[in-house]
């Protein structure tokens, strides 16, 4: 007979939760030695605390379960349209991220960080209008959507498989 282990049979949320706790107060205490600083302590073994108790809480009370057919799962329909694969989500961010250094460093950063922004927001905005007129166009037509729609690459989305 083999002999299972409880920790795998355990939801994801759960695990995750435990094991946040787990570093929060492992690396908590490690930081005491380290700097004897107590706000820093504090504040991470809190973290800890903080998402043990959460893992409790869902290991006793136990995830809340969605199954396929649950009319409050709000994504069960799987058959619209996804956006292709680009990098203009990261371009933003970025963007962001080094014209915020501005506040500190100056005039710079905020025109090294305006060109990833502005391309990225561009790439982005016009890749959610061709995918909203390609929706309009089809509702247009009266082209009921399929389960595995297919559309161009120059509407900026891709075909859905099952």
């Amino acid at each position: 007979m083999r002999r299972r282990s409880l920790w795998s049979e355990q939801p994801t949320e759960v695990r995750f939760f435990l094991l946040l706790s787990a570093f929060g107060i492992g690396i908590g205490i490690a930081y005491w030695f380290v700097a004897y600083e107590t706000a820093g302590t504090v504040l991470l073994v809190g973290f800890g605390l903080a998402t043990g108790l959460i893992g409790l809480r869902l290991l006793l009370v136990g995830a809340p379960r969605l199954r396929a057919g649950d009319p409050d799962r709000p994504f069960l329909d799987e058959s619209g349209r996804l956006p292709d694969e680009t990098l203009a989500p990261f371009a933003v961010g970025l963007g962001v991220a080094v014209a915020a250094t501005g506040l500190i460093f100056g005039l710079a950063p905020v025109v090294l960080g305006a060109l990833p922004l502005a391309w990225g927001a561009s790439r982005w905005l016009s890749a959610a209008r061709a995918e909203l007129d390609a929706q309009v166009l089809d509702e247009a037509r009266g082209r009921p959507r399929a389960r595995n729609e297919v559309a161009t690459r120059a509407t900026g989305t891709r075909r859905i498989e099952p």
